[in-house]
């Protein structure tokens, strides 16, 4: 499928919701606080990496992110495990991303990844992160930018990203210290190979799990959230996560842009648009009078009551409407988090406006189906340059011209139930 186009048609598995086990290739997850007064809308998954003479070490607590590529770990989770160094040019390699909660240093190790019953065919490199020291050498410029300490909190042993992107692409560094090289910092940066890159595992997962990724997550208490949410993580799309898409119903299908964004309209404004499991609350572009600022949560809508949104998806010519609305409800809901309350599913904020576009019209600022969209839906994220399964059986005239089931998708892709 090319230029964007959405596709809505009808489910065409026939297993129902009670037909879902634990499978080589899925796996169970949990929305859960790790501890008392922890953020609400957080997802977890147990992550396997094992080291070149094969010992291995089973994490628990990873954040499940379909916004970010690629496997980052708390150094202390694997519990004295060594893992072989990356190194481009002879020297160890680091990485420097970015998160909405600020930046995550960390250096590049040799690991094979188990997630289930599925591995990587081979080592791949993931990312290792501390907590801040005081001698540690960092890049320059990063230190100010520092969320180590923060996010070690909120995602609890580290990120699994799942993102449609096969390797973080920028934000690489290489330590020349060792050289005599120094300056404020022994960091300095550098290209190196994709095959160096932090990478997304599931790019490596053998055939036919390395297309992509399905999240299930049950219909929740959206009037007042509730302690806890278990669902299920498959790898493969298409026929080996069938198992997750409930009977009937509809499946609106999307091929991403360059940025892994895709138009929506929310209350008749045309967006951008992500889906992100690591976002713990909807990021939408909605106005006052109905959805006032509350006084003490920053940027989070407070209406006095649960409140439909409309949200709907441009296809030929027209608009698709989101048959189950999202429902924003009051940030005061926030207060139960502190009182061990994990599923928040009504929370909203405005968007921040991105990086040079103060001012801009709010198409140019994303907005996010965070964590709160995936309760009650199967939503399956396509890795860029797999083929796209869920538009092959497309009815006549239920998508853009140009649908094409056998072709590769250009930037990846999104599918969900509604």
């Amino acid at each position: 499928m090319r230029g964007g186009g959405v596709v809505v048609l009808p489910l065409l598995v026939t297993m129902g919701a009670g037909a879902v086990q634990a499978a080589d290739n899925i796996v169970p997850v949990e929305v859960r606080q790790l501890y008392q007064g922890d953020k609400c809308n957080k997802l977890y998954v147990a992550v396997t990496v094992c080291n070149a003479a094969q010992q291995c070490r089973t994490v628990p607590d990873v954040l499940v992110d379909t916004g970010s590529p690629g496997l980052r770990l708390f150094r202390s989770a694997l519990a004295g495990l060594e893992l072989d160094a990356v190194t481009a040019r002879g020297h160890p390699v680091g990485n420097w991303g970015r998160f909405t909660s600020g930046a995550l240093w960390g250096t590049l190790h040799w690991a094979e990844v188990r997630i289930g019953g599925v591995a990587t065919a081979a080592a791949i490199p993931i990312e290792l992160f501390d907590n801040p020291g005081p001698d540690e050498s960092l890049p320059s410029g990063y230190g100010s930018a520092d969320a180590r300490s923060k996010l070690r909190m909120t995602v609890g042993n580290g990120i699994l990203g799942i993102s449609p992107q096969r390797f973080a692409e920028v934000g690489y560094y290489v330590n020349v210290g060792s050289h005599g090289v120094r300056s404020k910092s022994d960091w300095e940066p550098v290209k190196i190979h994709d095959a160096l890159k932090l990478a997304n595992p599931i790019g490596h997962f053998p055939a036919p799990y390395d297309t992509g990724s399905v999240i299930r997550l049950p219909e929740v208490d959206r009037a007042g959230g509730q302690s806890t949410a278990q669902g299920w993580l498959g790898f493969g799309l298409g026929r080996p996560t069938a198992a997750l898409f409930p009977q009937g119903g509809r499946l609106i299908v999307h091929e991403l842009d360059q940025r892994r964004r895709f138009p929506a309209v929310v209350e008749q404004r045309p967006v951008e648009m992500m889906l992100d499991s690591g976002s713990n609350f909807l990021v939408l572009s909605l106005d006052p009078p109905g959805f006032p600022a509350h006084p003490n949560f920053a940027r989070c809508y407070n209406p006095a009551a649960l409140t439909p949104i409309d949200l709907r998806f441009p296809s030929a010519g027209r608009d698709i409407e989101l048959a189950r609305p999202l429902l924003v409800g009051s940030a005061d809901q926030l207060h139960k988090a502190r009182q061990g309350c994990a599923v928040l599913p009504t929370i909203a904020a405005g968007p921040r406006p991105e990086p040079g576009a103060a001012g801009a019209p709010d198409a140019r600022r994303t907005n996010v189906l965070g964590l709160p969209f995936f309760f009650g839906r199967s939503v399956a994220t396509g890795l860029k340059g797999a083929v796209n399964p869920y538009v092959q059986s497309a009815p006549k005239g239920a998508g853009d011209k140009g649908v094409a089931g056998a072709m590769s998708s250009r930037h990846g892709f999104v599918a969900f139930t509604d």
